[in-house]
């Protein structure tokens, strides 16, 4: 309607200026009506849309691709067996206790247990206590116990913290005088040595994003005896540790070390540390340098850590040299591990100054691990062990005292680890020692062989264990009564032992301990056990 209304007005304007352009005539018009136009009604024609038909024919359509060649990536394919069973999943076990005892009259029994809780912590306690009594010969006895709580809290940001307390009870009696003409009582010989140890340490319990480890670590220790003699020790120790391209370590040690002893005098020993080091590791070969700085009593000294490590065939030829030292304290805890029978009174603390030079050859065949080396070292102020006759109210009671002489000392050992079948393992250790003292006549106390070996033996499956031990030591240097140099005899300690588990958890052991029953006195007038057994359950959950 809107196009037929639109023409009509165009045809209208058209007429009126195609009429405009004539003279109208000037008769008089009438106009009857006004003028009504109109269309008629049209009809609409109805067109229904059509699809255009199919086009079925085939074309064929050439492409042209140039040739390009691809890098792919791809992992290695994976062998796997087919049909393999898996194996049965040991059991874990957490606890283990040990109890029996034997002849001479003795009594062992140990317990220890590990827990953890989740990633955040875990820990472990262990108790042990061991005591024998010879009754043939008088106050021939001892009685250790040993107990030890240890645990890790696991924090935020590779953070760890240590902490752990461990306690030591022993006692030993002084039972080396001539039993024919004396004769005391336990009280009147009597030692206890009652240690309180307590450490800690902050470290972190992964490697950080810098390749960074490093740990501080403070331990004090609490010493009494049966003598009212006592010691105090506190070691805090500081390490960093720098990693290079993941294996060149770069690491520095600062290390406080303070002693103090009392008996009717005050000692301090004092010393300090600063230990800088470098390794360097490559395919075939390793090289260390570094040094320890040493202060005590503001006196300063320098001990070499070096040490070349050159493969020559893989971990089966193995050459080795080095330098190292370091400044060893002889406090009264370090010299009554070493000697239980050590009279204290009257000796002064010092510290040793060793040096020593070594070279040698080790090597790893898999079924033979073996290493063996010849050294030279230097010791300045070595604590000797001389016999003391003059115990105050205990007269002919065999006691020790320190002596202190500087050494040259050339020293060959050697260990060995022998697996030629998958159930039998033996080893070996060698060490001789050659002293060249400066004032002292022998090195009082201190042995120059010793050769210790075992085998161990496993069968029907690993419920049954066989050992054999041997343990070999020269004659040991000391002064008699009379002034006059006096050596015990030499020592050969053959022993055998085994175990077996009756069920998963429940065994049985039998340990037969100095089967030539050798009675040599490793300290003078102290001779040992000589033959002993010891027997009794273990038990695993």
């Amino acid at each position: 309607m809107k196009k037929i209304t639109l023409s009509l007005l165009s045809f209208c304007v058209s007429l009126s200026f195609t009429l405009a352009q004539k003279e109208l005539p000037t008769e008089n018009v009438d106009i009857i009506k006004a003028f009504d136009a109109s269309l008629l009604e049209s009809n609409k024609i109805d067109v229904p849309p059509a699809l255009p038909p199919l086009d079925t024919t085939t074309k064929r359509q050439d492409y042209l691709v140039l040739p390009k060649p691809l890098t792919v990536t791809y992992a290695a394919p994976t062998l796997r067996p087919i049909g393999m069973k898996s194996g049965k999943r040991e059991e874990d076990y957490h606890g283990y206790v040990k109890a029996g005892g034997g002849v001479p009259a003795s009594l062992y029994g140990e317990l220890g247990y590990a827990f953890q809780s989740g990633e955040k912590f875990d820990g472990k306690f262990w108790l042990r206590h061991h005591n024998a009594n010879k009754k043939s010969f008088e106050n021939q006895r001892f009685a250790n116990t040993d107990g030890l709580v240890n645990g890790n809290l696991y924090l935020d940001k590779n953070l760890a913290l240590e902490g752990r307390v461990g306690y030591t009870y022993d006692r030993v009696y002084y039972y080396g005088y001539d039993h024919d003409s004396l004769e005391y009582t336990a009280e009147q010989v009597r030692q206890d040595f009652k240690i309180l140890d307590i450490g800690g340490r902050l470290y972190n319990s992964e490697r950080t994003d810098m390749d960074l480890n490093f740990s501080a670590a403070p331990t004090l220790y609490f010493l009494t005896d049966y003598y009212s003699n006592k010691e105090t020790g506190f070691d805090l120790n500081f390490s960093a540790t720098k990693w290079f391209a993941e294996k060149h370590p770069l690491r520095v040690g600062i290390r406080t070390d303070f002693t103090t002893y009392n008996d009717t005098a005050k000692q301090n020993l004092n010393n300090i540390y600063l230990h800088p080091s470098f390794s360097f590791h490559a395919d075939f070969l390793r090289l260390k340098i570094g040094a320890v700085f040493a202060s005590n009593r503001d006196e300063f000294q320098f001990f070499p850590d070096v040490e070349l490590n050159l493969r020559l065939w893989g971990d089966g030829l193995q050459l080795f040299a080095g330098a190292g030292g370091d400044l060893r304290k002889n406090t009264y805890r370090r010299l009554a591990e070493y000697n239980p029978f050590i009279q204290m009174r009257g000796v002064e603390l010092r510290n040793t100054a060793w040096r020593q030079y070594f070279g040698g050859v080790k090597g790893s065949l898999g079924w033979l691990d073996y290493q063996g080396q010849a050294g030279y070292g230097k010791a300045g102020d070595l604590a000797l062990f001389q016999t003391q006759f003059d115990s105050v109210g205990r007269p002919g009671v065999t006691r020790f005292g320190v002596v202190y002489d500087s050494a040259n000392i050339f020293n060959i050992q050697g260990t060995v680890k022998l697996k030629l079948i998958k159930s039998l393992v033996i080893t070996g250790t060698i060490s001789q020692n050659t002293f060249d003292l400066y004032q002292e006549d022998e090195h009082w106390g201190i042995p120059s062989l010793e050769v210790n070996a075992s085998a161990v033996y496993s069968v029907l499956g690993g419920k049954a264990t066989l050992k054999g031990e041997v343990y070999l030591a020269d004659g040991i240097a000391f002064k008699d009564s009379e002034g006059l140099n006096y050596y015990t005899g030499g020592l050969f300690d053959l022993s055998f032992g085994g175990s077996y588990r009756l069920t998963d958890n429940i065994g049985v052991f039998l340990d037969i301990n100095n089967v030539l029953n050798n009675t040599r006195a490793r300290w003078l007038d102290y001779p040992m056990f000589g033959l002993n057994f010891l027997g009794g359950l273990t038990a695993r959950f």
